[in-house]
């Protein structure tokens, strides 16, 4: 987890659950309540839409935390609903990206765009960036001139 720990991780997810919250609440509103070695703990409460599924709100916070620090990479554990508007969700942080993974969510940030919005574009749209993608690492990396 290199780049982001103890304090900065914790600072993240704080910045992290502001946006969430500033956007999705009070359908869906976040709150820290434990900071683990590995990862963090966040109840989620709201009336959420249920037609979306609720696991959506929690992979959204994964989007709004990644999208401030893209150095690492977080997953949902574990979930268990704490009462009939409230759900318990534990985050675990993993190790780095593999350096392409990495080189790609440089590539995004330059141009502006957000991972998230890659993900939920068309299969047509995903082509299109991933080819500018890949001139972008041969434009990035030119074979060395004999």
């Amino acid at each position: 987890m290199e780049g982001v720990r103890g304090n900065d991780l914790n600072e993240l997810v704080l910045r992290a659950i502001e946006v969430y919250n500033r956007y999705r609440s009070p359908e869906a509103t976040a709150k820290l309540v434990e900071m683990e070695k590995d990862g963090f703990v966040i109840v989620f409460e709201g009336a959420f839409c249920r037609s979306c599924g609720v696991r959506d709100y929690f992979e959204d916070f994964i989007y709004e935390l990644e999208d401030l620090n893209g150095n690492f990479r977080v997953e949902i554990k574990e979930t268990e609903q704490a009462g009939p508007q409230s759900f318990r969700v534990k985050y675990v942080v993993n190790s780095d990206y593999s350096d392409e993974e990495a080189l790609f969510r440089e590539f995004l940030q330059e141009r502006c765009l957000f991972l998230k919005e890659y993900l939920e574009s068309n299969a047509c749209t995903k082509d299109v960036i991933k080819f500018h993608f890949r001139t972008w690492l041969f434009e990035r990396n030119p074979k060395p001139e004999k």
